[in-house]
């Protein structure tokens, strides 16, 4: 189990601590008083759980002393009790099947009343939710039997030191095996799946770019996407036009191999140079003049109210000759020379990304190394292969 911030009258915890898709049947929130910190409240009106999202706060359950059960605006389960008893007060929420939505941000939210009668609310610390250590267990293969037995073992005093010492051997051997992305900075564009999963691509926040584009009436096209990306990044706000790219940042290095040769393009990195054997380049896209408004968390793109995306490009071999990449995941690479690279073991189908720019005086322009990108007038549509 973890707990949020231990200073606030209400916590959130979160069961089992590490929860994740291949091993967890199922997960709680949990929003409840704590003892240890003294609140200003005597009566509670409502208790909710909200997840973090790009605008603010997404309401995950509700419970209010007038209804007879909790409301939940997910795929599970709740269960709450909003009494005149403080200290007995909860709500949970729980998960029966864990996928890559239920990962982010929560807090818990407790509406209410003073003494005096005076509206008040108070809340949890935050509290993350990551895939964590499960997710080794899982690729190791430890079946319950095996875990019994090595509890059997450890509580002899006398192996205790050895089993430590080739308990931190094998984990070793494993980190070093687990890793099979190249090493290098760089970033990936994120299909609907997610990102790969791999140690190169664990522990960073959710890096994205939401782009504020064409909004005015255009004779060009509009944003559009292929289906492998989520219906959601391409939407409208207030009749404002947004699309928003999502990235697989690598800023850790767990491996130390070289990128094989081929024919594609992945995102630079700010401020990193590309790997070995890829050269340097980038696209400048003119977003809308009237009321500039995006928001942007990455390494991959500049952050001015116009966006010039990074890129890593190279061409070294044919793309038709099959390179080896790590297949336990879907991913996405750069189309480049009018032809997706073959991946050995995967299946490849052409995507794409299109950008509406900014019609008036439009300045879009791609420089250096660079994917495949068409501009029919204030469009940019970018071409990539999907491999799954």
């Amino acid at each position: 189990m973890d707990v949020s911030d231990p200073r606030m009258p209400f916590q959130l915890t979160v069961t089992p601590a590490f929860a994740n898709r291949y091993t967890t049947n199922n997960m709680t929130l949990r929003c409840e008083r704590n003892p240890s910190v003294q609140t200003k409240m005597a009566e509670i009106s409502r208790m909710r759980i909200l997840k973090q999202s790009y605008p603010g706060w997404d309401l995950i359950a509700e419970k209010r002393d007038i209804l007879s059960s909790p409301t939940v605006s997910v795929d599970a389960t709740a269960s709450a009790s909003v009494t005149s008893d403080i200290a007995n007060i909860f709500l949970q929420v729980t998960w029966d099947n864990i996928d890559r939505d239920n990962f982010g941000v929560y807090k818990c939210e407790v509406m209410g009343f003073h003494l005096n009668a005076a509206a008040a609310m108070e809340s949890s610390g935050t509290i993350q939710v990551d895939e964590g250590n499960n997710f080794i267990a899982h690729v190791l293969g430890i079946s319950k039997d095996a875990q019994q037995h090595m509890e059997e073992i450890e509580k002899s005093t006398d192996t205790k030191i050895a089993r430590l010492q080739k308990g931190l051997s094998e984990v070793k051997t494993f980190l070093s095996s687990l890793t099979q992305w190249p090493g290098g900075y760089y970033a990936l564009l994120q299909p609907e799946t997610g990102c790969p999963v791999d140690l190169a691509f664990f522990g960073g926040t959710h890096k994205f770019h939401k782009i504020h584009t064409e909004t005015q009436y255009s004779t060009n096209e509009t944003n559009r996407y292929s289906y492998i990306f989520s219906s959601m990044i391409s939407n409208s706000e207030g009749g404002q036009n947004f699309f928003t790219m999502e990235f697989c940042e690598v800023t850790k290095q767990f491996n130390t191999s070289s990128w094989p040769q081929g024919v594609f393009c992945i995102h630079k990195l700010q401020h990193k140079p590309c790997p070995a054997g890829f050269t340097f380049g980038g696209a400048y896209l003119d977003t809308e003049d009237t009321d500039p408004s995006g928001e942007a968390r990455n390494n991959v793109a500049s952050r001015s109210n116009d966006m010039y995306l990074y890129f890593c490009c190279q061409n070294s071999s044919s793309a038709s000759e099959p390179i080896q990449l790590p297949t336990s995941s879907p991913f996405l690479l750069y189309r480049y020379g009018g032809e997706c690279q073959s991946v050995q073991g995967m299946s490849v189908s052409e995507e794409f990304i299109q950008i509406n720019t900014e019609d008036s005086s439009n300045f879009d322009f791609v420089s250096g190394s660079h994917p495949d990108v068409d501009q029919p007038g204030s469009v940019m549509k970018f071409h990539l292969c999907y491999y799954s």
